[in-house]
């Protein structure tokens, strides 16, 4: 699950740059590794690697592809929970100076419906500057830049302090049944134990009216949580209503749950991003978002930012309500009503304490509270300030002067299986994202043709620089 991009587009005036989304003047890799980086790109993109077919082809595709590069069979390994849920690991090694640095992005991808995409969605369309199919930006894209570029450092005979793993998994849009980082972390912990994690699935560059904003770090994320609740009645026939009708007490139940508002919390990661939030924004959400900072009890500012979705999801957990289902026909009595309630809860968030606050915000015994996907909790990374400095030199590097900005991302990705299991992780990625044209798991998903090939040296600088020498 791509990283939710943080769209500030609804209340961020931001200056159009001419020209600053294609710089002619920032670095790009040899013409050979263009053109590497778009074959395998191209052959991802045309593999369906959706829940239902897996993602053995494109791990085995791959595979063929380091081996064909020179690298031995002692280091490229293909394995996985399922014989159609396979994952790649490949190890460059190194000096033994330090534990290995792991760069992660995983192989499987959303359902697309053709008939809703105006290109073929398993197939790389290249036009008007983007590059369009399924996975080009969640994120096939990122796992072609490090394939391509581990293969250029072999080739370049570059020999670093630290070993070098790539990791390539299955599995994590579906949710985890099969999930490739947590079979691995459990079943061959050696493959891809580490110094710490770089995800290529968390963190990227965002763009605004054609001017970069900033690139980001995600040092946390946000804990994926989902609930049920259900109200019954004794059903009947609908000319002979009693009071307990399952309908009516299912909704004032949403109803106080959506006039709640779990209390603001600032973490060392979202005060920083907030503040280069602020600095950005300028006016009346500036002044709100600094009173919120300076007193996150101050209740007047924090409401004032609950309109700002971007925003009110950094400050504080959410649990809206996504589906309700009731009733069998229009003359019949419901006997159950159903709601789903689909949380994403601050790190750290205990779930008991989660379920005791439902329970007394909803103030009703009678409504029965069920997990329908259990939270799977790890705490945030502390930012190594020396990984930090490696990524802001390599980002300006890139594109001058640009600020590098930590980050809590709402959505989810497999930093929380990495972190769950003691490894420091972060989010970074050299690909830069137009905050009003963001299309992971929508119709037309595309990345910008400039974007990726500067994404691509990008990460190849940042592999060595975190790697060493």
């Amino acid at each position: 699950m791509r990283k939710l991009i943080l769209n500030l587009a609804a209340f961020c005036a931001v200056p159009t740059l001419a020209g600053a989304a294609d710089l002619p003047t920032t670095p790009r890799s040899p013409a050979q590794y263009d053109q590497m980086a778009r074959a395998v790109f191209a052959q991802l993109v045309g593999m369906d690697t959706t829940h239902a077919k897996g993602s053995a082809e494109a791990a085995e595709a791959l595979a063929a592809r380091f081996k064909a590069a020179g690298f031995p069979d002692g280091d490229v390994y293909v394995g996985g929970p399922r014989p159609d849920k396979m994952n790649i690991v490949v190890r460059l090694h190194g000096r033994g100076k330090g534990k290995p640095v792991l760069f992660n992005a995983h192989l499987d991808v959303v359902e697309a419906v053709r008939e809703t995409w105006s290109v073929e969605p398993f197939e790389l369309t290249e036009k008007d500057g983007y590059f369009y199919g399924r996975g080009t930006i969640d994120i096939k894209n990122e796992v072609a830049i490090l394939t391509a570029n581990l293969i250029r450092l072999r080739k370049e005979g570059f020999k670093p302090d630290r070993d070098i793993i790539l990791a390539f998994n299955t599995d994590e849009e579906a949710g985890g049944d099969a999930n490739g980082v947590d079979w691995l972390l459990k079943n061959h912990r050696a493959l891809v134990d580490a110094g710490f994690v770089i995800n290529h699935d968390a963190g990227n560059g965002e763009v605004l009216n054609g001017e970069r904003l900033w690139n980001t770090i995600q040092t946390a994320e946000k804990i994926y949580a989902t609930y049920s609740l259900t109200a019954y009645g004794t059903g009947g026939h609908s000319s002979l209503p009693p009071r307990d009708n399952a309908v009516f007490r299912l909704s004032r139940a949403l109803t106080r749950l959506g006039d709640y508002q779990f209390p603001v919390q600032i973490s060392e990661t979202t005060r920083a991003y907030l503040e280069a939030v602020a600095n950005r924004v300028g006016g009346d959400h500036a002044a709100q978002i600094r009173a919120v900072l300076k007193d996150p009890t101050d209740s007047a500012a924090a409401d004032s930012l609950r309109d700002v979705p971007v925003i009110n999801a950094e400050l504080r957990s959410t649990c809206p309500a996504t589906l309700v289902q009731a009733g069998q026909t229009e003359s019949a009595l419901p006997i159950r009503a159903k709601a789903t309630i689909q949380c994403r809860l601050l790190p750290g968030a205990d779930p008991d304490e989660t379920i005791a606050t439902l329970r007394r915000v909803i103030d009703d015994p009678a409504i029965e509270i069920g997990v329908i996907w259990a939270p799977v909790a790890s705490a945030p990374a502390v930012l190594d300030k020396a990984i930090a400095a490696k990524v802001e030199k390599v980002t300006n590097e890139m594109w001058p002067g640009l600020k590098v900005v930590p980050v809590m991302t709402p959505g989810a990705s497999d930093n929380v299986y990495w972190r769950g299991a003691g490894l420091s992780a972060f989010g970074v990625s050299g690909t830069f994202v137009d905050v009003n044209d963001y299309r992971a798991h929508g119709k037309d998903e595309r990345v910008g043709v400039t974007d990726f090939y500067q994404s691509l040296e990008f990460s190849y600088r940042l592999i060595k620089v975190l790697a060493g020498p």
